[in-house]
């Protein structure tokens, strides 16, 4: 296998590409070690030392490193893996590692975020905003179902009535014109028609 070309991304990162497309990113360390250089043939030894020793172990301390700062969905470590240049397999090698120990899971994911924005934001709201963060839609339902069972999920109608009486609002005094502003801002925080009319 023919190296391509090798390019200097930033500071001591290489991009190296292969004559059959395939790309990776090494250190300038790794690419003397490994004696790999442009328009020269890089061994297979060479090739699957990079590909399932150098790349996955790298990968997999990435995401812990990144995980030590904050949680993530798997699709968000998986497009960090991806602005990282690393090749699929190796993304799907490290993120079924991060998975098995738990390090990366939706489900506990979706748990925690409903549980700190639930007192702020409709369900509406945090499903997407879940959404957005690439979790699938069972797996947030799911664990919307199981804290409401459990009773951790906070009650819409008290978090509408507490935005009601910050916003100095009253139902039996207010205006047309008010109760028309109200509901479109309880609209646009994404709480169902039928609860907003209920409260204003």
């Amino acid at each position: 296998m023919t190296v391509q070309s090798i390019e200097n991304i930033s500071k001591g990162r290489y991009r190296i590409q292969l004559e059959d497309g395939r790309k990776f990113v090494l250190y300038r360390a790794e690419l003397s070690r490994l004696g790999i250089r442009e328009k020269e043939e890089i061994s297979d030894d060479i090739l699957n030392e990079i590909l399932t020793a150098i790349l996955p172990k790298r990968a997999k301390l990435r995401g812990l490193n990144l995980l030590k700062a904050r949680p993530y969905t798997e699709y968000q470590m998986r497009q960090k893996y991806i602005d990282g240049e690393y090749p699929q397999a190796v993304i799907d090698e490290a993120i079924e590692y991060l998975k098995s120990y738990h390090y990366i899971d939706d489900y506990e994911y979706c748990n925690t975020f409903i549980m700190y924005k639930s007192a702020s934001r409709s369900r509406r709201r945090i499903v997407n905003d879940l959404l957005s963060k690439g979790v699938d839609k069972s797996v947030i339902y799911a664990a919307m179902d199981d804290m409401e069972h459990t009773g951790d999920l906070a009650d819409e109608s008290d978090l509408i009535l507490r935005l009601l009486n910050k916003r100095h609002y009253c139902s039996e005094t207010a205006s047309f014109e008010e109760k028309q502003k109200m509901i479109a801002f309880l609209y646009s925080k994404g709480f169902e028609m039928d609860n907003i009319k209920s409260h204003v």
